[in-house]
């Protein structure tokens, strides 16, 4: 029995708190009339021109610098090909005529 006297005690302390706070939440409301629009933040626009600026700077860059990659590698890739080709063309160039005057 103790433990369900706790139990009736306390939902009647809960339920004078609730009565508490809502007539004190009536009293304020009813006492200042609320003013909307007044003191609350604005978005602000910050400057961002300088930040722009830079990003485009960091992009063109960037741009270069891929582009600039692409061409190295494109050569790397065809060296061997294009020396074999250039040893090959100037056999041609000295062996022909070579071949011709004998």
């Amino acid at each position: 029995m103790p433990e369900e006297e706790k139990i009736e005690e306390t939902v009647e302390t809960e339920e004078v708190v609730a009565e508490e706070v809502s007539e004190e939440a009536t009293e304020e409301v009813a006492g200042e009339e609320i003013a909307y629009g007044v003191g609350t933040p604005m978005v602000i626009d910050p400057y961002m021109e300088p930040f722009e600026i830079v990003v485009e700077s960091v992009r063109r860059r960037g741009q270069l610098i891929a582009r600039n990659q692409k061409l190295d590698s494109g050569f790397t890739a065809g060296a061997p090909l294009g020396v074999a080709a250039g040893v090959f063309f100037a056999l041609i160039l000295v062996l022909v005529p070579m071949l011709w005057m004998l």
